[in-house]
């Protein structure tokens, strides 16, 4: 249980330090353009008082999905390189919703691995309604956890991957 709560922590406090580093920036930019102080500003803090920042997907002035700093994602979209940060970002997310589950760390590396990728895909909230499969799961019935798996919506909605996470959560393996 420490374990968890120490990654827990670590978790929020590089979040937090990776926030406080934008609002720092961004704090720098308004107060630049109150100041009317451009001749000091960088580049980054140029095209942040100009583009704006922006942490969720919007239409940009010609219809454009826009992110970021004004990152067009229309025309753009995004490299290999950066889906992969955002996955590890995501993973790590996941990894934390389901280290609040108290029988989560007594699962082996096949079943917590189900597990986060069943919060991945549905959430932490679509996740939690799973109260059965997660008291089968706590019980060390896997064959029941499995079975309330392939029982729900989620299981008809993401056919292939119920039916193989389900599979791993029962035997313990991937296979």
């Amino acid at each position: 249980m420490h374990h968890s709560h120490s990654n827990k922590a670590l978790a929020i406090i590089a979040g937090l330090s990776m926030a406080l580093a934008v609002l720092s920036l961004t704090d720098r930019v308004v107060q630049a353009a109150a100041e009317r102080t451009f001749v000091s500003m960088t580049l980054t803090e140029q095209l942040m008082l100009h583009e704006g920042v922006r942490l969720k997907p919007y239409k940009d002035s010609v219809g454009k999905w826009t992110i970021g700093v004004g990152r067009n994602l229309s025309d753009v979209g995004i490299t290999m390189g950066e889906a992969e940060v955002l996955l590890e970002a995501d993973i790590k997310r996941a990894r934390g919703a389901a280290a609040e589950y108290t029988w989560f760390e007594s699962l082996n590396d096949t079943r917590q691995d189900v597990v986060v990728d069943m919060i991945f895909n549905l959430g932490p909230r679509g996740f939690a309604r799973f109260k059965a499969t997660h008291r089968k799961i706590e019980a060390g019935d896997y064959a029941g956890a499995a079975r309330n798996m392939l029982r729900s919506k989620w299981a008809t909605q993401v056919g292939t991957r119920a039916t193989r996470l389900a599979r791993w959560m029962e035997e313990g393996v991937k296979g």
